[in-house]
């Protein structure tokens, strides 16, 4: 294929591509507005609910009940999708806001976000443990605990909230004796431990000040975090963790009905839920493609496509297409750094990885470089994301997954390894263009060739010729090197 063949493809994919994220975009204004399955939009009156002395509005919104939808890691999208729809709820006066939550954990700054909204929301916040087998572990514990009414569907599970804290550096070899070895681990392991207790006593602090202003069980909230322990939910309502049990959402309104919340300490309401009228919102675009970004794998992947993408279009320039993907994913790779925490110690190492990867094409050192890059791939792909960096603290199981790491290791360390292959065979062949590539060719003297010249036709063409010694007319003849637009022949055995 060649050069301008792949440029015009280049060229029609890239505006494939265009349409695409263009129709995305569409669609997601077209979701963004008030409607019911609408996006959440914080509007202009974004901060109505902060207003002291505000109350929700009566009129077109009463007796109507929002449910939304929170699955997967409580990052920023979430959030943002969670304190979006209470300001909305506020803003157009509804009954009551339904969170249905099935999360494993989370960044414990975006948590705090949320309870703090929660707190002092002006509308009744439902939060809904639910389907069945869901879970409300880690951050989804002090969400739950912090919802005027806090609801599990039976099935599902709670707590495990202890901030989590890992030390990936060990313990450095000095050069003194056994006994000042000891002494530094001593000193490190008390220093971990001193940051464990302060983070551990100020996570206890948050989940026992939540459940004691909504009136749950504070003592088991301490143990959640200090202990991580995790109760069902039949066990939640005997402990006072949660309110009562729904099997549904129809059930769970149909429960709701008549219930007294308290709102803050001067004003309560009533819920008037039975056959209320149910808008489900949907996350805008831009908080599903925030969402969609904390997820390691994808950061993984985006993150190598973009350097490939990148690294093909500076070895071809002009190519366009693998250019413009991979720099687009290389922008979308770095917003999900922001996202998730990075440990840049890993970061490096991929970085490194792939520098091998290049250096074995270059060098060909018969994949030796292209298995260290394999290796510190792999070393790098598992320590990229830290959930115990701080402030997040997430599920320790935010990380590459493995299923995804290594098959993409072993891919790039065989590619590259081909590719180098492909050089080095190649530069040990035979020239085949060019002057250079004429060498050994046999043609036909078609006049008497000798030291003052002749005429040859070589490849269907014809060469003025030049030979050392006389050579008739007719005879075969080998070319032995080439002078500019004269052939030197000899006569072929």
């Amino acid at each position: 294929m060649t050069m301008r063949r792949v440029r015009r493809l280049g060229e029609k994919l890239l505006a494939a591509m265009f349409v695409l994220l263009g129709g995305l975009g569409l669609a997601g204004l077209a979701t963004a507005d008030g409607g019911v399955d609408g996006g959440v939009d914080g509007g202009s009156e974004a901060d109505a609910g902060a207003r002291p002395g505000w109350e929700p509005r009566s009129g077109t919104g009463t007796g109507k009940v929002a449910v939304i939808r929170v699955d997967g890691a409580i990052l920023g999208g979430a959030e943002e999708y969670v304190v979006r729809s209470i300001e909305r709820a506020e803003r157009e006066g509804h009954a009551a806001l339904v969170v249905e939550l099935d999360t494993p954990g989370g960044g414990l700054e975006d948590t705090e976000d949320i309870v703090k909204r929660m707190l002092s929301a002006r509308v009744p916040v439902v939060v809904f443990v639910a389907p069945k087998g869901a879970q409300a572990a880690s951050a989804g514990t002090f969400i739950t605990m912090a919802g005027h009414v806090a609801v599990m569907s039976p099935g599902t599970r709670i707590g495990a909230a202890h901030p989590v804290m890992m030390n990936f550096m060990p313990s450095l070899p000095g050069d003194g004796d056994k006994k000042e070895d000891e002494e530094q681990k001593k000193r490190r392991e008390t220093q971990e431990d001193i940051m464990n207790m302060k983070v551990t006593n100020d996570t206890v602090a948050f989940a026992t000040s939540i459940a004691k202003e909504r009136g749950r069980n504070a003592e088991w909230a301490e143990k959640a975090v200090r202990d991580a322990v995790s109760i069902t939910a039949d066990e939640a309502v005997t402990l006072d963790v949660v309110d009562f049990l729904a099997e549904d959402l129809q059930d769970l309104l149909d429960k709701l009905e008549g219930r007294e919340v308290r709102l803050d300490t001067r004003t309560t309401t009533t819920l008037h839920t039975k056959g209320a009228a149910v808008e489900r919102w949907a996350p805008t675009l831009k908080q599903r493609l925030l969402s969609g970004l904390a997820n390691p794998d994808l950061l993984w992947l985006l993150f190598l496509i973009g350097l490939g993408g990148l690294a093909m279009e500076f070895y071809h320039p002009g190519m366009i297409f693998p250019g413009v993907v991979g720099g687009l994913c290389l922008l979308l790779a770095l917003v999900s750094m922001q996202i998730l925490p990075i440990n840049v110690g890993g970061l490096l190492l991929v970085l490194v990885g792939i520098g091998l990867f290049v250096a074995e094409v270059l060098v060909g050192a018969f994949g030796l470089l292209a298995v260290g890059g394999a290796v510190l791939l792999v070393l790098g792909g598992i320590l990229l994301v830290d959930p115990a960096d701080a402030p997040h603290y997430m599920d320790p199981t935010m990380q590459v997954d493995l299923s995804v790491l290594i098959p993409t290791a072993l891919l790039l360390g065989l590619l590259f390894v081909g590719i180098g292959y492909f050089i080095v065979r190649s530069q040990r062949r035979k020239i085949r263009t060019g002057s250079e590539g004429m060498v050994g060719d046999v043609g036909e003297a078609r006049t008497d060739i000798g030291p003052q010249g002749g005429r040859a036709f070589v490849h269907g063409e014809w060469w003025a010729a030049i030979s050392a010694e006389p050579i008739p007319k007719g005879s075969k003849i080998e070319i032995v090197r080439v002078d500019g637009l004269v052939a030197h022949v000899k006569l072929k055995n």
